[in-house]
C-alpha cells in the first residue's frame, strides 16, 4: 500500500525578511508541482487561545507518496532555497503524517 504523506506546517514569518519569505514560498510552489504535491489548504491564524506565540499560518500539503516527499526534500533545487527559508521564518514547525 502506498500511503500519502501530509506535511502540517506552522509558520511564523520574519517581518524583517519578507522578501526572503516570498522567494522561498514562490519556489516551494514550483517544487510542489514538480512532484505532484498539492496544498490542501492554508489557514491564516487570527488568535492564539493557548500558547506563547501566534503563528501567521498553518498549512497542509499532500504528497502522493513517500517517493515524492523524498524527491522534493533531497533535490538540489530545494537545497538552494533553504537559506531563504532560514531568513524568511522566525520560527517554522513542520510535522509529517501518513494516511
Amino acid at each position: 500500500m502506498n500511503l500519502k504523506i501530509f506535511l502540517i506546517i506552522i509558520g511564523f514569518i520574519n517581518p524583517q525578511e519578507q522578501e526572503s519569505f516570498d522567494h522561498y514560498a514562490a519556489n516551494m510552489r514550483s517544487l510542489y508541482e514538480m512532484v505532484d504535491a498539492k496544498v490542501v489548504d492554508k489557514y491564516p491564524i487570527a488568535q492564539t487561545i493557548k500558547g506563547d506565540e501566534k503563528p501567521d499560518f498553518i498549512m497542509v500539503v499532500e504528497f502522493p507518496n513517500q517517493e515524492a516527499f523524498v524527491k522534493l526534500f533531497s533535490s538540489e533545487e530545494y537545497q538552494k532555497i533553504v537559506p531563504y527559508r532560514e531568513k524568511g521564518f522566525k520560527k517554522l514547525d513542520v510535522f509529517v503524517s501518513k494516511k
